[in-house]
């Protein structure tokens, strides 16, 4: 199966760029899922299906790297 990176016929510094820009994406959005806890916290609230959605999302991509991992 082509990946994106095929489609678009990337080398290899050009798929590790792709990676790295993808980490900090990631790391981007953690950030600000944090700052919303955060802010909510101190304007007095609870952020209970925030703070439950981490370990949540964090299972849901174990269980993809695993599915993924077995399946190449």
């Amino acid at each position: 199966m082509k990946s994106e990176m095929d489609a678009m016929a990337m080398d290899e510094r050009q798929r590790f760029a792709w990676y790295r820009a993808n980490r900090a994406a990631l790391m981007l959005a953690g950030l600000l899922w944090i700052g919303l806890i955060v802010r909510d916290l101190l304007a007095g609230g609870r952020p209970w299906f925030l703070i439950a959605m981490v370990p949540v999302v964090a299972l849901v991509r174990l269980i993809c790297y695993r599915w993924y991992l077995d399946r190449s």
